[in-house]
Order: structure tokens, then sequence, then C-alpha cells
């Protein structure tokens, strides 16, 4: 048999001792005392707010168990210990209070009961609206006769031009075979400028009606039939639709030749400025000089130039010099 360990059996010693003097206590001390009998229970209904409360349990105390190797100390300890007395169970929590008894709901309230209105006066029946009367009958439409047309106004006379400045109307009665009174009529003076076989070498006349810079030189054989009046007179012609550069110097002082072509009836439908005036074109200003020109010539005021009748019978070509 082997000795047991001092310290195991000292500690058995000592739990032996506690376990017999409370014991001891318990059996002397403490009187046992039945529990009391559980109250009736009555029927009672209760209303619980909030969470459920546990119930708590017992702490109940464990003991330590010896070791496997002192069997034979278990065996002799487990022989000598008393029965272990049983916990007592704690006695029951005493019942919760009744409830208060459950307050009468409050009264519902009464309906408010509506005032009486008035009776509502009936209004009268409307008395029955007597059916209009028929619509008569219309009235047939006269049909407007249509106004007599009104007379025709007899054609605006036609208004006749003014004599022109360049034609004297009334011819010279007898005149003398060599007067220059034959020089006053356009016909005379046509004839003496077929008959001529060279062109005149005489300056115009600026006495005789024509203006100092206007017309052309007579270049061509259709300009060389043309007198200073004539000339002069188309001169003027192209001057009433030829307007002056304001921004240009000196103007008044350019002179350009240009070569036209009439349709019979004396109309202008072409205009050039003529070759020989191509070195003077450079110059932007004379440039623009000759180009007012040429188009002053073809404007649809101007371009029915004042040629005699045998001239403005038939297509012609001239060269005339413009000045302004």
């Amino acid at each position: 048999m082997r000795r047991m360990n001092p310290s195991l059996s000292r500690g058995a010693a000592i739990s032996f001792a506690v376990h017999v003097l409370v014991l001891a206590i318990i059996l002397i001390g403490i009187p046992i005392t039945p529990p009391p009998s559980p109250p009736e229970d009555k029927s009672v209904e209760v209303e619980f707010e909030g969470p459920a409360q546990t119930a708590r349990k017992a702490e109940q105390s464990g003991q330590v168990a010896a070791p496997a190797d002192r069997e034979d100390n278990d065996e002799k300890e487990t022989a000598t210990q008393p029965p272990k007395p049983q916990p007592t169970e704690p006695p029951p929590p005493p019942p919760p209070p009744p409830p208060p008894p459950p307050t009468s709901a409050p009264a519902a309230p009464s309906p408010v009961q509506p005032e009486p209105q008035p009776p509502r006066e009936e209004s009268p029946e409307p008395s029955p609206v007597a059916p209009p009367p028929p619509p008569a009958p219309p009235r047939p439409v006269q049909q407007a006769q249509p106004a007599p047309p009104s007379p025709i106004p007899p054609p605006p006379k036609p208004v006749e031009a003014p004599p022109s400045k360049t034609h004297q109307p009334n011819e010279t009665k007898n005149p003398a075979a060599d007067s220059p009174a034959n020089e006053n009529t356009l016909e005379k003076a046509l004839a003496k400028l077929q008959k001529q076989t060279k062109p005149p070498t005489a300056r115009p006349n600026p006495a005789s009606g024509a203006r100092r810079n206007g017309g052309g030189s007579p270049t061509s054989d259709d300009t060389a039939s043309l007198s200073a009046v004539q000339r002069g007179a188309v001169g003027d012609r192209v001057r009433e639709c030829w307007t002056i550069d304001a921004g240009a110097e000196n103007v008044k002082d350019f002179s350009v030749i240009l070569d036209v072509d009439t349709r019979p009836g004396g109309i202008a439908y072409r205009a050039t400025i003529d070759p020989a005036e191509a070195g003077k074109m450079s110059n932007p200003v004379f440039r623009a000089f000759a180009e007012r020109a040429r188009r002053a010539v073809l404007d649809s005021r101007c371009a029915i130039l004042p040629l005699p009748p045998e001239l403005a019978g038939k297509p012609s070509s001239f060269k005339f010099r413009f000045r302004p």
C-alpha cells in the first residue's frame, strides 16, 4: 500500500472537519420549519407590459473530485464522510399584488344633434313659355341689275414733242447760191457735206450752237456725215446720262474716244473705248471716267441719238470724242 501524500492527507482532514462543523450547525442551530402552504390560485387577468422576467437559478456549489491514483483514500473518505445535506429550496416568491381594477372606459360622447334647418321655400313652378311664332317666309331677293357700262373716255391726245434746239423749222426763203444762210438748214448742210470729197479742215464754230467741248472728231465715214451742230446735239444727249465722280480730280479736262454702233432709228446698242486710248487706261481715274462715258451712251434714256434721217434709217458706226 502506497503512502499518502502528506499535502493531500492534510487537505482531506481539513475538508472533513469543515463538513462536520457545517452539519452540526445545521442540525442544532437552524430550526427546520415546514414551508408554508402555497396560497390558492385566483383567476386574475393581468396584462404585463415589458419583457418577461427570467427565473433565477440557485447557485449550486460543486466539489472537486480527488485524483484517480488515490483510490483507497477516496474509498475511506466516502465511508467516513456523512451524507451531504440536500440544499433547502428557497421559499417561493410572494405572489404579485393583484392589479388594480380596470377603470371603466370613458363614456362615448353623445352625438351632437344637428341644428334644425328652416324648411326650404318651394319655388313656384315656372309658367309654361308660349312657343315662338313661326318665322315669316323669306322675301325673294331681288337680283341687282348690272350698272350700265361707263362710257369709255376718249384717248388722250399725243403730246407734241418740243422742237429740237439744233433744228431750224423755218427755212430761209430763196437763199443765194453762195450765201452762208444755206448752213442754217439741216438739209442744205447735209447736202453740202455729202458733196465734199475731203473731210472739213475748219474747226467747228462755237457760235453755231454746238458746245465748245461737245461732239467728236470725224474719224469715220458716218461721223464725217454729221455737221458740227449734229455732233454737238449727240454730245448733249450723252451728257444727260453721264455722272461726274466727285472724288476724281481734273475730270473736266479728260476726253475719250468711243466707238458707237447704232441700229435703224439711231438706237445705240454697242459702245466701246477706242484702242487709241489704251495707253491712258492704266490711270484709274481716266479708266473710271471712260467707263462712265461708255455707260452713258448705252443708257436707255440716252441711247436714242439725234441723228439725221439719212443716218437714222440704217445701221451706222461713229467715233465720238466725249468731253464732259
